[in-house]
């Protein structure tokens, strides 16, 4: 009796798919969702494979939503300065932003989104003195954090600034 060719195919892509997810494995009994399905760390040998469940999985996807605080940095420097910290706020449809340092603040009007990625016109609502109205944000998740930009123009002259924000 020998084994058939099926069956040497199928034993070659279940080993080929364990070494692709033996980095992930660290404990024996850990489950893993990949691609939106559950794998079991099992012992094979001397390695740690995952054996895959047949049991779907849910897959965490990064949300903009919540409230993200960090330094931005303008150039060319505004009356302000240079550097001063930022708190958005984003819900579903807009959000808040507020420049704490700076002294103004205002509303934030969501113009277009994605799953990790949004764009929103700012208006200032408070501190307007202090702060360049109508400028355009746009915010990408990025390694757990958001990757922020913000440009706007004032009496003719461009202004453009960046931050990363982490959430708080």
């Amino acid at each position: 009796m020998g084994i058939r060719p099926g069956a040497v195919v199928a034993l070659f892509i279940l080993a080929a798919a364990g070494d692709a997810f033996a980095a992930d494995c660290t404990r024996e009994g850990e489950e893993l969702c990949q691609g939106g399905q559950t794998y079991r760390c099992e012992k094979t040998g001397s390695e740690l494979t995952p054996i895959f469940q047949n049991v779907p999985c849910g897959v965490n996807a990064p949300s903009l939503t919540g409230t993200w605080i960090g330094k931005g940095h303008q150039s060319p420097a505004g009356a302000g300065g240079a550097d001063w910290e930022i708190t958005m706020t984003i819900n579903e449809n807009g959000g808040s932003i507020d420049y704490p340092s700076l002294g103004c603040g205002g509303s934030l009007s969501q113009t277009s989104r994605d799953d990790t990625s949004a764009e929103y016109h700012e208006s200032i609502t408070y501190g307007q003195d202090k702060c360049i109205d109508g400028g355009a944000v746009t915010v990408r998740f990025f390694k757990g954090n958001l990757s922020w930009t913000w440009v706007g123009q004032a009496d003719g002259q461009p202004y453009n600034a960046v931050a990363v924000l982490t959430r708080k």
